[in-house]
């Protein structure tokens, strides 16, 4: 397949046409929000077939009044993977988008966007007055210039909005999320953009019928409901506003907020409708992090047979443009086509009745140059680049650069990294605040390199078998190669048989197609000689492990050793191997590795009494598996490290620790038998000991001179109050007690069975 592509490629070429770039932004007729000296960057990135050194683009005026042409700027320098991200400068104007790639000095991609603006953005907000009525007389936009985003929904705007190509303001064309039809913003939009010369944008978060508690509830994230009793759902209304700020003006940028609300607060207070709306307005720049400006509108008006007017809600409205930064005066409408045929909305009638008009015209007022010079416009966030990788395989890895609180696949998928082995895929992400991020799109196929590298061998492919060759590749289109071997130098060393071909990788860890094939040949060897167990393999520290070879020719071991046997005779670990050389110089393959050891011995250890009748051997480090103990020459059965004793004698003991070797074969190698230790018991004690006495942490150890069994302890204090007890089953050697629960103080213990008693004082000290 890539082959073929490459074929079609070069036949383009050759007929000068120009295979198409996929642009997947900007969107058709996207505005992106200027600053105040007139500027803004168009965020670009797409899609193309084959390799390319650079991407150019370049913004060219619709009409030469329009705009001011760019020249062409590189936006992308060596893009793989079959896509690139960039941006462009430029000044306020409406725009064909013009990109191109060059490949070896030569342009061999195309592509463009008929409509891009740069110019100013608003997003819309209040009530029916805002949202528009269909069917009342509004007029479309003449101007090529006016845009919105063509989508309405019915109820609430869900989290992740539908998102596409945005559109001219017909007539009745949807000013998205829920705008109906063109109202009075074609017409508002027309003398914008003959006024500025910069195209306009409208979004449309207004909602009929809502009041300033239901959008002061909604931001507030409260239930609330409609004058006919009716809840609003999704967060609704406010809903809509943030999620657009957040998604659409976070694509764009916005100049400011347009308010149009108050026909339905006929019966709302001063105080409560500014502390309403102004609740709206923190929570909108809160949730757009960004100090947003707004322009309120000055409207009350709502009476279906008599005009009726809240001066309430104008003086809060007026209040609100006066005490809050970055608020703006918006027209007063209360005096716009009085009386209203139904009572609230305005409607064009034919002449100078024509109230729809009329509002577009108010509103061209307000947005004059101060307007302009004083607010503050935010401009589009930036996309961001997917960070992808083939990680060495036919799959892919596309992963988001930074930090998200969450983001969403185009697959519908929500984790951090996305993994395919086809398809194309973008990802929209939000920060913490909440706003949206676009990436570009990623075609799985375009990801590999195409450009195929060539391999050699640098000396005969022909070999014994313990020779080798050298492969190369001398490919300079890339530094980094994957062999069938899965080596990743440039040049590998080969000592088997085999087909072996070379991949280019390019920097997002993709594999070009293989190189031609180098075909190597290993000539027949000697045998394989086997080894000989003299002694061992495993032995204790004293003896010495002897090993032979079998086999024709002359051996050569592992250790460098050139004799028939080698020996070993010090501790450790030994693996080795022998090989023979035939007449041709041939070595045959190693042996199977022969593994030997020889296992020290533990370290002499030492007698300590540790108690009146108490002996225990001792190592400083080892962990020792069992102690043989004489007395006077004598073998004793015990094997443990304790023992006791209630005669006189010499004692030594000798440390045993085992190997395991095969299977539940074990080896066990013995230390050097300790020093003589002369125990002489104690004539004083007759029986019991108790000690030590105080204890200073209460444990303490009980000895007797008797084999005791079946014992029950019990502690009095000094008052003959029973405190504890507990069963010993015996004393044939030293037994701890820990007493460490009790408090300081002295008590008494009894130890006792059915043949023995005795009683002592015991004082424990913390």
């Amino acid at each position: 397949m890539r082959s073929l592509s490459l074929i079609v490629i070069l036949l383009i070429l050759t007929s000068t046409c120009f295979s198409q770039i996929q642009i997947s932004f900007p969107k058709d007729r996207s505005v992106f929000q200027r600053n105040n000296q007139n500027t803004a960057l168009v965020n670009i990135s797409g899609n193309f077939d084959g390799e390319l050194d650079k991407v150019e683009a370049r913004l060219v005026p619709v009409k030469s009044t329009q705009g001011v042409p760019t020249d062409w700027t590189i936006i992308a320098t060596k893009p793989e993977g079959g896509y690139f991200v960039g941006a462009l400068q430029g000044q306020g104007g409406w725009y064909t988008l013009q990109v191109r790639g060059w490949f070896n000095e030569s342009i061999v991609i195309q592509g463009s966007v008929s409509r891009v603006g740069i110019g100013e953005v608003f997003m819309i907000a209040g009530q029916s007055n805002a949202e528009g009525v269909l069917d009342y007389g509004a007029k479309p936009s003449l101007d090529d210039r006016v845009n919105c985003f063509n989508y309405r929904v019915q109820d609430n705007l869900w989290d992740y909005p539908y998102f596409s190509s945005f559109s001219h303001i017909e007539t009745n064309t949807m000013v998205g999320p829920k705008g109906q039809g063109s109202w009075c913003w074609g017409e508002l939009g027309d003398h914008l953009a003959q006024r500025l010369n910069v195209p306009i944008l409208f979004l449309n978060a207004a909602y009929g019928g809502s009041s300033s508690e239901n959008w002061y509830s909604s931001a507030l994230g409260r239930p609330t409901q409609n004058a006919f009793h009716l809840p609003y759902i999704g967060g609704a209304p406010y809903s809509g506003l943030r999620i657009s700020l957040q998604f659409y003006a976070s694509y764009l940028g916005i100049r400011a907020v347009l308010w149009e609300q108050g026909e339905d607060d006929s019966e709302t207070g001063e105080d409560v409708y500014y502390n309403n709306v102004k609740t709206v307005i923190e929570r909108s720049r809160a949730d757009a992090n960004k100090n947003l400006s707004w322009v309120i509108c000055r409207t009350s008006l709502n009476d279906f047979a008599n005009v009726h007017t809240n001066a309430n809600v104008i003086r809060a409205q007026n209040r609100l443009i006066k005490d809050i930064a970055n608020v703006f005066e918006g027209p007063y409408t209360d005096s716009i086509q009085v009386p209203r045929i139904e009572g609230v909305h305005f409607k064009n009638l034919g002449g100078t009745n024509d109230g729809i008009s009329s509002l577009a015209k108010a509103w061209d007022t307000k947005l004059n140059d101060n307007f302009f010079n004083k607010s503050t416009p935010f401009l589009s966030s930036s996309l961001i680049t997917l960070q992808a990788s083939c990680q060495f395989s036919e799959t892919a890895k596309l992963s988001l650069p930074g930090t998200f609180s969450s983001q969403r696949w185009s697959d519908n998928t929500t984790e951090t990294s996305l993994t395919a082995n086809k398809g194309s895929y973008y990802a929209i992400a939000r920060d913490g605040v909440g706003n949206y991020f676009f990436s570009n799109t990623v075609n799985i196929k375009d990801l590999p390199p195409s450009t195929v590298p060539f391999a050699t061998s640098k000396r005969n492919p022909n070999f014994c078998v313990g020779g080798n060759t050298e492969l190369v590749t001398n490919d300079t289109h890339y530094t980094r190669f994957r062999w069938n071997t899965g080596e990743t130098n440039n040049s590998i060393t080969i000592n088997t048989s085999g087909t072996f071909t070379v991949r280019g990788i390019n920097s997002l860890d993709c594999f070009s197609p293989p190189s031609n094939e180098v075909i190597t040949r290993l000539l027949a060897s000697p045998p394989k000689p086997n080894i000989i167990i003299g002694n061992g393999p495993t032995v204790c520290e004293g003896s010495s492990v002897i090993l032979y070879a079998s086999g024709f020719g002359k051996s050569f071991w592992s250790t460098n050793d050139s004799t028939g046997s080698i020996s070993f005779t010090k501790p450790g670990d030994y693996s080795v191997s022998v090989k023979v050389r035939d007449d041709n110089g041939c070595v045959s393959p190693p042996s199977d590795i022969m593994k030997a050891s020889i296992k020290p011995r533990p370290e002499q250890p030492t007698i300590a009494q540790i108690g009146a009748f108490s002996l225990e051997a001792e190592q400083k480090v080892e962990k020792i598996d069992a102690y043989e103990w004489k007395k006077d020459d004598a073998f004793l059965t015990t094997r443990a490290a304790i023992i006791k004793s209630a005669k006189p004698g010499f004692f030594t003991a000798t440390a045993i620790k085992n190997y395991a070797i095969s299977g539940s074969q074990t080896l066990g190698c013995r230390s050097l038998a300790s020093k003589a230790f002369s125990f002489i018991p104690s004539t004083e004690i007759k029986n019991l000991i108790v000690y030590p006495n105080p204890a200073p942490d209460g444990i303490i150890y009980l000895e007797a001179r008797d084999d005791l069994s079946d014992l029950l302890l019990t502690v009095y204090n000094v008052s003959g109050k029973f405190v504890y007890s507990t069963l010993v089953p015996s004393l044939t050697e030293r037994r701890q007690i820990n007493l460490s629960f009790l408090e300081s103080g002295k008590y008494i213990i009894r130890l006792q069975n059915s043949k023995f008693s005795e009683s002592r004082n015991i004082w424990i000290e913390k």
